[in-house]
């Protein structure tokens, strides 16, 4: 099978990964003050929601200001380190961490022990969607190269992707939290393809969310495949895609998997 591009950049979480996560469920909200009174600081389920939201808000809005991007992503150490020390109340505590610093928190084993009790309890459902592996097999054995360009938490991920079986296809990962902004930041996808001596003209990305896969793509002249994971409507599709174009990328037009199946990229992808 011989390979129209050289470079295939590939979304994670509804592209190779069917998940789904509730971080608004009111038992996960009362399963993490648990955790965190263990630790002396003492919230109810929904004061500790909000500050976990307005967190992430403040903190993005500052990243955006720091860095001058519309895009940013924030690192969930900070915000899950934060809502230990802001608690609105604390109690007497003999564990060490409720005396630490922020600086020193983030960098800790307890925010990775916290990170993934925060995913564990609030992920529903993680699993490979059908022809994930046979599909980068195919490509990585016909000489493809795989990428992964996920807006995601490293924490998170990197987790999630040994968990699935993905690690050993992709020659280089790319995720946001490491480096502060999100798809469709076109200098997201442009240190990929800088990093990765990745020619655009090569290179094609895969992914199922139009503003984030497909913008990104189109800001940076990479072809595109979108995958209809979440199964849209023609006319949502349409949608998404012209304010994809009004955004300045007249001409601009992605290959389509009406099912979402990814094997079905193979036929897009073969001279």
């Amino acid at each position: 099978m011989k390979l129209k591009y050289k470079n295939y950049i590939f979304d994670l979480y509804g592209t190779l990964v069917d998940i789904h996560t509730d971080e608004n469920d009111n038992a996960f909200w009362s399963q993490m003050t648990k955790i965190y009174s263990a630790y002396g600081a003492d919230y109810k389920p929904e004061q500790m929601q909000q500050q976990y939201f307005d967190l992430c808000r403040e903190e993005e809005q500052e990243l955006s200001f720091k860095m001058c991007i519309n895009y940013p992503e924030i690192k969930i150490e900070t915000v899950l380190s934060k809502l230990l020390i802001n608690a609105p109340a604390h109690h007497a505590c003999m564990e060490k961490v409720a005396a630490m610093q922020l600086e020193d928190l983030e960098k800790s084993e307890w925010v990775k022990v916290i990170a993934n009790t925060f995913r564990a309890l609030s992920r529903k459902k993680l699993k490979l969607f059908p022809h994930t592996i046979s599909t980068l097999k195919t490509l990585k054995e016909n000489g493809g190269k795989i990428y992964l360009l996920s807006n995601a938490q490293h924490l998170f991920t990197m987790a999630e992707l040994e968990e699935a079986g993905l690690m050993d296809y992709f020659d280089a990962i790319y995720i946001s939290s490491d480096e502060g902004m999100r798809k469709p930041q076109p200098q997201f996808m442009k240190k990929l393809l800088q990093e990765q001596e990745c020619n655009p003209e090569e290179s094609i990305m895969v992914g199922n969310d139009f503003q984030s896969d497909i913008g990104v793509s189109a800001s940076c002249k990479v072809d595109s495949i979108f995958l209809n994971t979440d199964k849209l409507s023609l006319t949502e599709r349409k949608a998404r895609m012209k304010r994809i174009i009004d955004d300045h990328f007249e001409g601009y037009r992605p290959y389509i998997i009406e099912s979402g199946d990814i094997k079905e990229m193979l036929s897009i992808v073969q001279e």
